[in-house]
């Protein structure tokens, strides 16, 4: 596979850090110096610069030049919202670590205010995800299924991605419409610990509602995500 140029400076920007000759905490060299330095032209290495920064190794701002905040790469998940697979896709392409489940009554819990459940119960899965197993987990999700699926629980073991697959394994139903929010709140205590962050941090929360093909509400989440390495993305075209 050919490597592109500010891939390449990417890499050597990352190997002088972790080498030793800059450190966290330095400001490294005006663009126009360090380009030269590397035999490179300024956009190429903003484009480098650009990378390193998602990745949540360089902070840039603006008249304050671009400062080093780590020496390791920060995996991040992005979620393109452009359709319904795009949307399930964190639920398919993470690792979700259950650590509790139990039943739970209509509006017993925020979340579900307003909700009925065809029992009055819904089982609620509490866990987190992770990008990569050796990295805290990036998220804390709180899941709420109606009575009718509440069986799946005990095929909810080890190895299992999303909660609406297991679903659809076992019921033969599918996910044909979702409707979520987005929201910015002060982390929860238990997500903080679990998540490795300070209670009352800032983070994002999704609530998200999953219907099947009868439009029947069989699903309800509510995920908490560190901002740090959780992004969406939003592609959409007007026909």
């Amino acid at each position: 596979m050919t490597t592109t140029l500010h891939s390449r400076v990417e890499d050597d920007i990352l190997n002088r850090i972790q080498s030793g000759d800059w450190h966290v905490g330095d400001r490294l060299p005006k663009e126009e110096d360090l380009a030269a330095q590397l035999g490179v032209s300024r956009s190429t290495l903003r484009i480098a610069f650009a990378s390193l920064e998602r990745k949540g190794v360089l902070q840039r701002k603006k008249r304050a030049g671009t400062r080093i905040i780590s020496d390791r790469p920060t995996s991040r998940f992005s979620m393109v919202t452009g359709g319904i697979s795009e949307v399930l896709s964190l639920g398919r392409d993470t690792r979700f670590d259950i650590s509790s489940t139990r039943s739970v009554a209509d509006d017993s819990v925020a979340v579900l205010s307003g909700l009925e459940s065809e029992t009055g119960h819904w089982l609620e899965i509490t866990g987190t995800r992770k990008i990569d197993e050796n990295e805290p987990p990036f998220n804390w999700s709180q899941i709420y299924v109606t009575g009718r699926y509440a069986g799946i629980a005990p095929a909810l073991g080890k190895g299992v991605t999303s909660v609406f697959e297991v679903i659809e394994d076992a019921f033969g139903t599918k996910v044909s419409r979702v409707s979520q929010k987005v929201l910015a709140i002060a982390c929860p205590d238990r997500a903080a610990k679990a998540m490795g962050l300070a209670e009352g941090d800032p983070v994002l929360q999704i609530v998200a509602r999953l219907y099947d093909q009868d439009d029947r509400l069989f699903e309800v989440s509510s995920a908490t995500f560190d901002p740090e390495r959780f992004q969406v993305n939003t592609d959409v075209r007007v026909e």
